[in-house]
């Protein structure tokens, strides 16, 4: 697996979360933080990939 591919693909999946989280939320303070919320997670996603890359490169 190529590593750039993969963190394109993560990317990707990314924005259309959120795109998809902002459409999906009715209120705007829900929104807030319904987006709020997903960044958190996502960036948690994002650092767990990351050591798992780091990992299988060792």
């Amino acid at each position: 697996m190529k590593t750039t591919a993969f963190l394109r693909g993560m990317g990707a999946g990314m924005v259309a979360g959120a795109a998809l989280g902002a459409v999906v939320m009715a209120r705007q303070d829900a929104m807030k933080t319904g987006v709020g919320r997903t960044m958190h997670r996502m960036g948690n996603a994002m650092d767990a990939a990351w050591y798992d890359i780091k990992h299988a490169m060792q």
